[in-house]
């Protein structure tokens, strides 16, 4: 890779000084005008291209994703396809999580925008609007049950009162025990469950409750309070729920597993 060559290609295109650094043997850090949100420079390394042709390798050596960790977590399904599908777009290819595009000199400035592009994109997920964050923790808590819980008859949407308006996420049936679980993002849903829980109970429905949280800690401590006064089991997290939810039903039921 001739990096006095490169480098006056790229001076040509960018106003601002270019330059490189070897971090490693045959891998440069390209000191280039392309910058996060609050100002640090977008990672971005070169190294000769493992398919030939003299191509080179733009890449991140894991970086983008080390820098998302800080504030947001890839640990669902639909938050990891939403990932892939940013990838998939920006044409970049994942080698363990080393982000990556092949491209030819001719065409290395042009290259350099994708791919600072799709890693620009990638930290700003935890920017999502609330709307597709809320989708996708109950696509995942309805994914989860589909596919895990199907022993427990799962049954959405259930109005276990003719004459109320509010209704049951799921509710699942072990052992002659009824239970009700609700997915909870956000205040307003902690408040509607809490008021509908203690309309089950003074109906005298026999049932036990469980509550899933996106995340309870992001809920006001006024909401946390009625959940906990009210409802039988509370899981803070979605993953809580996906390793205990089922044991715990069994456990509820009676049952010995």
């Amino acid at each position: 890779m001739e990096i006095d060559s490169l480098k006056g290609i790229l001076q040509q295109r960018v106003a601002t000084p270019v330059d490189f650094y070897e971090r490693r043997s045959g891998s440069f850090q390209l000191i280039f005008p392309v910058f996060h949100e609050d100002g640090d420079m977008v990672d971005i390394y070169l190294q000769d291209s493992p398919i030939g042709g003299g191509r080179i390798r733009i890449c991140d050596f894991g970086m983008t994703l080390m820098r998302l960790s800080y504030s947001f977590e890839v640990n669902t399904d639909t938050k990891r396809r939403i990932y892939e599908s940013i990838l998939t777009n920006n044409g970049i290819g994942n080698d363990n999580g080393n982000l990556y595009l092949d491209a030819s000199a001719e065409v290395l400035y042009e290259s350099i925008l994708q791919f600072s592009g799709c890693v620009q994109k990638i930290c700003n997920m935890r920017y999502w609007q609330r709307e597709t964050i809320r989708n996708a923790f109950y696509d995942d808590l309805e994914k989860w049950i589909g596919e895990n819980m199907s022993q427990f008859e799962p049954e959405a949407d259930l109005f276990p009162l003719s004459d109320y308006p509010n209704s049951v996420d799921w509710s699942m049936k072990y052992n002659n025990r009824q239970f009700y679980v609700f997915g909870v993002l956000g205040n307003d849903k902690a408040k509607n469950v809490a008021i509908s829980l203690l309309e089950f109970k003074a109906a005298q429905l026999p049932f036990m409750s469980l509550v899933v949280h996106e995340n309870m800690e992001n809920l006001g401590r006024r909401e946390q309070l009625y959940l906990t006064r009210n409802a039988d089991t509370q899981y803070p997290v979605l993953n809580d729920f996906c390793e205990k939810g089922s044991e715990d039903i069994i456990r509820f039921a009676g049952v010995t597993a």
